[in-house]
This record gives structure tokens, C-alpha cells and sequence, in this order.
């Protein structure tokens, strides 16, 4: 009986090999935040010039469309579309999507909302893949002792490493260069006529205090740069930015005022024209890489080794301080542990401008 148990050739047994699904068809979820959907994009551009046979579809708002136009092949489905509201707008959202046939779902964004549109997206036969929010290694960077002061990984490679699991891996390319129009744009010439001379934007006021560069020493700053270039135009939004954007325009005549007069399309359009943009952690330094156009930026409860200092843009002329407190937030929403931002009011403005001088040559 041995013997014949012993005899008996061994049975081996093999797991079932799973299918491999390949990507031909993607929905990118992209909903909120014009800074971090205009990092994306820079991933999306290596996807659409290395997999130009593979279908993409952005699943965006209305408002954040305008950052995805240098994209060629394109679809788009906004999903605050009227015909989207409510509980059967959401059912004739996913009915929209289904009709796509994609076989993979790239979820940019890893909130709530798109976590639910993500499972409603994603039956067994289709690949997902979620963006890594990085929250562990921000907590160590941003926490009050013992700081690791490493750069992290960008948005813009983080979208790429979604693709990546996707089956579409992709080196990233190469920062926008900026072509120069032959004829101005609508909105410039409207703001300011011919272009003439050296044209500066400038975004230093923000909604949250850690990156708010001082409204004095914002005002002398603007005063400097009204001095010595042709025109300067000051980007803000909100109420309060908009009074002060108004009242640089009234003092000096160079100045002009941004703030709640253009679209952001034509918002990109002005700052393709512009020769350099002075601004901290803001939406315009994402809008600035996109165009291709020279940024100087000021750093203060952020860090560029949070999110880089935009992508692209040389890092020769980031201004910040070494203080040892900093950076302190990863976004600026944290209040000050001393409750006097001197990482942002110990930055002169004529440390600000000599680095502008540099960038912008006569």
C-alpha cells in the first residue's frame, strides 16, 4: 500500500492566472483646486505623447477645464454640468461614463467625492488606481522637532506613478517652453494695451496666513517693481485682495489690477505674455509652469520640498528663510507657533526684487 501511495506521480497545483486587462480607454478624476489639477496636467501630457492610441477622458468641473486646453485628444465630462444635479443627475452621470466602456479609472484627487464616483466607476473588470496623498511623509516634514527636510514626491510624479499602475508607465516630460505670440492676447490688450517694455505679474496675498506675504510690505514691494518695469499686474481674488489690487492701480499708474476682471483662461493667457511673476505658494506659480513663464517665489510657513517651487521653474530663485521652525504647514492653514510669521515678514522687499533683477534681464 505504501509502495503504490509512493508511486503515485505528485499533483501539482497551480493558482488560476488572472487575466491581464489591457488599458485602452481612462477616466481621470480631477475635480477641485486649480493648483494641484494644474500639476496633473504635467503627467497627462507624458500619457497623451507616449499613448497617443489610449482614450482619456477627464472627469473635471467647469472651472478647472481651462488648465487642461494644451491637451490634444481630449475628452472632457463636467461633472457640475446642470444636467448632473441631484440624485438622478448623478445616476445619468455614471450612465454617461458606462456608455465610455474604459478599462481603467486614474483617481487624481483621493477625496470623498471622488471615492464614491470611483466605486461607482469600478466593477471587477476595470483597473483602478488612486493618487498616494502622502500625508506621513508631510507630517514629518511639517511637525515641530526633529524635521526631515528631504524633498518629496511632487504632485506631478505622483499622478505619473497612478498611470504607472495602470499598466502606462512613462517618463515625465519636459517643462513647457514658452512660444512667443506674434499678436497679444484679448485680455492683455484690453488691461493694458501694446506690449511694451518688461511686464510683471505679481500674486503675494493669499487667503491663508502662512502664505500671505504682509500687506505693508507687499505694498512697498509692488512700489519697487512699479519703479523700474513698464507694467505691473496684480492677481487676487476675494473682496479684500480686490480692494488691494484696486488701490495699487490708483497710486501708481504701471500698476494694473487683476483681481476679478479675467477668467482663468484668460488669467493663463496674461501670464504667458508676462516676462516673470512674483508670487508665493499660489495658484499662479501652477498656472506660471503651465505656460512656460519665469517665477520668483517667496516661501514662508511652506516649503518647497513639499510641492517643489513649480514645475519647471528654477529653483535658483525661490526666496525663503532657514529657520528652524519652518516649514510648519503643508498648505499654510496652520497658525503660527510664535504668532508672528517671521518667515514671511523678515523677507525685505528689496531681497525679493534683486532676485527679480536677476531673472528679468534689461
Amino acid at each position: 500500500m505504501v509502495g503504490k501511495m509512493s508511486a503515485r506521480p505528485n499533483l501539482v497545483l497551480h493558482a488560476p492566472m488572472k487575466k491581464e486587462i489591457k488599458v485602452s480607454s481612462v477616466v481621470v478624476i480631477r475635480l477641485t483646486d486649480v493648483a494641484k489639477a494644474a500639476m496633473c496636467v504635467h503627467a497627462l501630457r507624458g500619457l497623451r505623447r507616449d499613448y497617443p492610441d489610449v482614450k482619456v477622458t477627464v472627469l473635471t468641473t467647469t472651472s478647472l477645464r481651462p488648465l487642461f486646453r494644451a491637451l490634444s485628444g481630449v475628452d472632457f465630462i463636467l461633472a457640475d454640468d446642470v444636467k448632473y444635479k441631484g440624485l438622478f443627475g448623478g445616476l445619468k452621470l455614471w450612465a454617461n461614463i458606462q456608455r465610455l466602456r474604459v478599462d481603467g479609472v486614474a483617481d487624481l484627487e483621493a477625496s470623498a467625492r471622488s471615492r464614491r464616483l470611483r466605486f461607482c466607476l469600478t466593477p471587477w473588470r476595470r483597473r483602478t488606481s488612486v493618487i498616494e496623498r502622502g500625508k506621513v511623509e508631510r507630517q514629518l516634514l511639517t511637525r515641530k522637532f526633529r524635521k526631515v527636510m528631504v524633498q518629496l514626491t511632487t504632485l506631478s510624479q505622483r499622478s505619473r506613478n497612478v498611470f504607472e499602475r495602470l499598466g502606462l508607465p512613462f517618463s515625465m516630460p519636459a517643462p513647457v517652453r514658452r512660444r512667443r505670440a506674434s499678436t497679444p492676447p484679448h485680455i492683455a490688450t484690453i488691461l493694458a494695451g501694446e506690449k511694451n517694455g518688461r511686464w510683471i505679474g505679481v500674486a503675494l496675498l493669499s487667503h491663508l496666513k502662512g502664505n500671505c506675504y504682509p500687506i505693508d510690505q507687499s505694498a512697498e514691494l509692488i512700489k519697487l517693481l512699479a519703479l523700474r518695469y513698464e507694467k505691473v499686474f496684480i492677481f487676487g481674488s476675494g473682496i479684500y485682495q480686490k480692494q488691494f489690487c484696486e488701490g495699487m492701480e490708483s497710486l501708481f499708474p504701471s500698476v494694473v489690477s487683476v483681481a476679478e476682471r479675467a477668467s482663468l483662461d484668460e488669467q493663463m493667457d496674461l501670464i504667458s505674455v508676462l516676462d516673470a511673476v512674483v508670487t508665493v505658494d499660489h495658484p499662479v506659480l501652477s498656472l506660471a509652469s503651465l505656460v512656460g513663464t519665469p517665477a520668483v517665489s517667496i516661501w514662508g510657513a511652506t516649503h518647497p520640498f513639499i510641492e517643489s517651487c513649480g514645475y519647471g521653474q528654477d529653483p535658483r530663485y525661490v526666496v525663503q528663510l532657514e529657520l528652524e521652525c519652518r516649514p510648519c504647514s503643508a498648505d499654510g492653514r496652520r497658525q503660527c507657533l510664535f504668532g508672528h510669521y517671521g518667515c514671511m515678514t523678515h523677507i525685505s522687499p528689496e531681497m525679493v526684487a534683486s532676485k527679480l533683477v536677476k531673472l528679468v534681464k534689461p
